[in-house]
């Protein structure tokens, strides 16, 4: 049966994702404020998932996987800012904000009694959101190469 235990396990694992991904970009020297406050944000929500599913409290689950839809939109609409304009990498990023926004107006939609749809949707949103993330990863980026400017010729 499709249930808040199944949401809550897909929650810790897209979690664990972010909270990792982070870490290597902190190990990297990469905007350490910025990638330490999403450690820490995801690892509350994987922390606040496990707590649900241990304490079989899911009266609030819904409404985290609405938290979760809202930090992905405001953290991807953030690195989109950052990125430069026309990149492929603010194209993913507005992307992958695109989807969460889907996975957020989805759950807000179908209340609170239907706990198979609020599954579905989420893990419609986790396959597409991997599938994007495969595809972004795999495909080859073209760097920009700033112009070539001829030597000036020195006359004697």
């Amino acid at each position: 049966m499709h249930d808040e235990n199944i949401a809550m396990f897909g929650l810790i694992i897209l979690s664990a994702g972010w909270f990792l991904s982070t870490m290597f970009l902190i190990l990297d020297n990469q905007n350490k404020i910025v990638n330490g406050l999403i450690m820490l944000a995801t690892a509350s929500m994987a922390w606040l998932a496990v707590s649900f599913d241990a304490n079989d409290s899911m009266a609030w689950a819904w409404q985290l996987l609405e938290v979760w839809a809202v930090f992905c939109v405001a953290t991807e609409l953030y690195f989109a800012k950052e990125s430069s304009k026309k990149s492929a990498e603010r194209r993913d990023h507005l992307i992958s904000a695109g989807l969460a926004v889907a996975l957020l107006v989805a759950q807000l939609l179908i209340g609170t009694s239907d706990a198979v749809s609020h599954v579905g949707f989420f893990g419609a949103y986790a396959i597409f959101l991997a599938v994007h993330l495969g595809i972004s990863s795999a495909s080859p980026t073209v760097t920009s190469r700033p112009p070539q400017t001829k030597p000036k010729s020195s006359r004697k």
